[in-house]
């Protein structure tokens, strides 16, 4: 069987994925059926049905061994399909799309195991996030199948691929796809994965609103559940109905026999849970009935629940299940009045996830979901609860250590939000080498913004301490504010954008402007949160001044900086690169020629432009020299997906990955990167993902800091606030890169021309400010 990931099918209808096809070993089968190789693969069969599916892997990797000796390829490509499919379920999309290339590339002569491999890689690469790559191998395993009259791959192909299309909104084509093979496979009689199906329409339903679609196909699965026997998959298709009874049902005028259903099929997977000895589905079963419980308000009765399913997770050592039934324990506790006992369980639940961190970021696609749509909501709710021990106690210096402990729990958050967005652990790289930003300068203020349901919290860190503010915004108004804020803000001909500046300034800044005064603060470094990535702090307006001509302005994703210390003045190198010529569909940047050749007046280096801005020309570049300065004036893109991320090169598109593969070598050979300039990106209005990549590209690329835009600017002021920029980075032997850039952006604003923020503001400085 395929197994669908079990941290999914958790999660429920909002953000969940979606089944896979359950057929393990589908494949045509040659050779002795006595074999060792056969034995093992049996084996690993019989214990991925009862759910042991560390077992099963152990077996199938046998058997792949055993099948590769003993000559048996048809044998040696059934178990890396399995093999591949169960690296799924476990979270491991990378390693199962590794196995599963193998598997297809042996299938090549074997044409009745080549469909089934194909779709099993596009199921992996569609956990991957990598979807165009999937949707071909799932296209081309459906035509060979439909060509072969292979009608259970067919039905598995279509599975998959609906589950492709729901990940890419595609909601109409998904359910066409669901149907088609819920149809075929009840013509095959296989019940089991007609229910996946539709329970996957039912899921791709609910997710988009349809609601009585999603009730419909949801009671057409169940119809089919009667007819399969006890097994692992009929359990959790009976917790998936019950959560998906569950969701509709808030959606119900007359819930009632919803939740009662939902509490019946709880029960039922409980049951067979129990008779088949499957331990991973009993803790489920009995969570997930204690969820059913607290929605209903009987926290008692959930409580116990929560307890024994806590209990199993713990002996079957699976933290996967453990955190949310520790998480679910503190809510309980939250409700009963119990703060102390709240905030133990949340802090468990935290630190059980961090220890699985990669499991529920990168390393598991988790239906693509992001990270903080999935499980974030701990850690804010652990810090809400921290902040109100906060404001109850009288001892300072308790106060402060409860007002550290709930930044540092979103700061956990934060770490774990880029490691998810780049699919990479080097985000995290050499913090031996770093230093809490709030201790680096007297004249600095650091603003921790923390966005909750019902208020927005300011924790102003300076050299002296912590200091936290209230404002009686919560996260949906001052989410509402803000994208209206970015629309304005790119309309350069009119002044749209005033309100929405003025009223982030009274929620934001007026609040600490008192401290900020008293402590004659210059520069605001603000470390934001959500949607507050996608705006420019220094467009932020009191009615007489923005922001920026009151303050240098920096942000960083996170506390901590590498190495802070400001950019040497001298012998400084510097390479460039950029495109003055439309190539790639992407227009003209004319201005560009002249930007790099300020830049290059002030420091010297290597200038690759157009034609020779290419792919080769910079990686031999970085191979042999040392830049202080790396300077890209071309066109970028920040995508909500780090993979679609890039910047365009004459010869293609320069993505993550090879920037930071370029660039972080300097970094382990203790001189890294002091400024990477990204003058011509942009990211998406209004998405908060697409920021975290702008946020967190000088920890991708291993430079101490970034100077990118938001959006697009114009290609004129772009050149003439550059070249001031560097030009008071090397004259001005005192002033920051942040001081810099506020000089830059004031004497911008100053010319009519270029007066609105739209010219100006977009400029962040990312990271090391100094």
């Amino acid at each position: 069987m395929r197994p669908w990931m079990l941290v999914i099918v958790a999660a429920g209808i909002c953000g969940a994925s979606l089944f896979t096809d359950a057929t393990i070993s589908r494949a045509s089968s040659t050779g002795d059926e006595t074999s060792t190789g056969r034995e093992s693969l049996a084996l690993g069969r019989a214990a991925f049905e009862k759910g042991n599916f560390d077992e099963a892997i152990t077996e199938w990797r046998k058997a792949a061994q055993l099948c590769k000796v003993q000559r048996d390829t048809g044998c040696w490509i059934e178990a890396l399909i399995n093999l591949g499919n169960a690296y799924q379920l476990l979270g491991q999309p990378s390693l199962a799309v590794t196995v599963l290339k193998q598997a297809v590339q042996l299938a090549g002569k074997f044409p009745g195991q080549l469909a089934p491999a194909k779709v099993s890689l596009g199921a992996a690469l569609t956990n991957s996030r990598q979807f165009n790559l999937a949707e071909r191998s799932l296209q081309e395993g459906l035509e060979i199948a439909r060509l072969g009259h292979d009608s259970e791959t067919t039905a598995a192909a279509l599975n998959d691929l609906g589950n492709l299309l729901a990940e890419q909104g595609k909601t109409a084509e998904a359910l066409d796809a669901f149907q088609e093979c819920a149809s075929l496979s009840q013509q095959a009689t296989n019940n089991l994965l007609a229910a996946k199906a539709l329970s996957n329409a039912s899921d791709t339903a609910a997710r988009a609103g349809r609601w009585d679609d999603a009730g419909s196909f949801n009671e057409a699965a169940l119809s089919l559940l009667g007819k399969l026997p006890p097994s692992h998959d009929l359990a959790f298709l009976l917790i998936r109905s019950a959560q998906t009874d569950g969701v509709v049902s808030r959606q119900s005028a007359h819930p009632g026999p919803l939740t009662e259903r939902a509490e019946r099929s709880f029960r039922l997977a409980l049951e067979i849970a129990g008779r088949i000895e499957d331990d991973r589905a009993r803790t489920y079963a009995l969570g997930f009935l204690g969820r059913l419980y607290e929605s209903q308000h009987d926290y008692e009765k959930a409580l116990e629940l929560t307890r024994q399913a806590a209990f199993i997770a713990q002996e079957i050592q699976s933290p996967d299940a453990l955190y949310r039934w520790e998480w679910q324990t503190g809510r309980l506790h939250k409700e009963q009045g119990d703060i102390d006992a709240a905030i133990a369980a949340y802090r468990r639940a935290v630190q059980t996830l961090q220890a699985i961190r990669q499991d529920f970021g990168y390393a598991s696609c988790s239906a693509c979901t992001p990270f903080r749509e999935s499980v974030g909501p701990i850690y804010l709710e652990l810090a809400d609860l921290l902040l109100g021990q906060a404001d109850s106690t009288k001892d300072p210096a308790a106060r402060q250590q409860l007002l550290l402990d709930a930044r540092d729990t979103v700061e956990q958050l934060k770490s774990v939000e880029l490691e998810d967005y780049f699919e990479d652990e080097c985000v995290s790289l050499l913090r031996g080498k770093t230093a809490r930003i709030e201790t680096i300068s007297p004249t600095t203020a650091v603003i921790y913004i923390i966005t909750l349901p019902d208020r927005t919290v300011l924790l102003a860190g300076l050299t002296t301490g912590l200091s936290e503010f209230t404002v009686p915004a919560g996260a949906d108004q001052l989410t509402a504010q803000i994208r209206q804020f970015r629309l304005h803000l790119e309309k350069r001909t009119t002044n749209e954008y005033l309100p929405e500046a003025q009223q982030l300034y009274r929620w934001l800044i007026n609040p600490i402007k008192e401290l900020l005064t008293a402590n004659h603060i210059d520069t605001l470094v603000f470390v934001p949160d959500a949607a507050l990535r996608t705006i420019p702090m220094a467009a932020l307006h009191d009615g007489e001044h923005f922001l920026i001509e009151q303050f240098a302005i920096a942000e960083t994703p996170g506390l901590t900086l590498m190495e802070p210390r400001p950019i040497p003045r001298n012998r400084v190198r510097a390479l460039a690169g950029g495109l003055s010529e439309a190539t790639q569909g992407f227009p003209a940047l004319p201005y560009v020629g002249r930007e790099l050749k300020d830049l290059h007046a002030l420091f010297p280096g290597v200038d690759l432009v157009n034609d020779r801005f290419v792919i080769p020309a910079l990686e031999k570049e970085f191979s042999q020299q040392q830049f202080g300065i790396v300077h890209f004036a071309t066109h970028g893109r920040f995508d909500r997906y780090a993979g679609n991320s890039f910047i365009l090169t004459h010869d293609g598109k320069l993505t993550l990955n090879q920037i930071e593969d370029m660039i972080r070598p300097s970094q382990y050979r203790g001189r890294p990167v002091e400024l990477l300039t990204l003058s011509a990106c942009q990211t998406a209005a209004g998405d908060d993902r697409a920021a975290l990549g702008l946020a967190g590209v000088a920890l991708k690329a291993g430079a101490r800091s970034a100077l990118a835009t938001l959006w697009f600017v114009n290609d004129e002021s772009t050149a003439t606030l550059v070249a001031d920029f560097y030009t008071r980075l090397r004259d001005d032997k005192t002033a920051s890169k942040a001081k810099a850039l506020q000089q830059a952006q004031i004497k911008l604003l100053s010319d009519p021309r270029y007066g609105h923020p739209c010219y100006w503001a977009p400029f962040v400085m990312i990271g090391n400010w100094l």
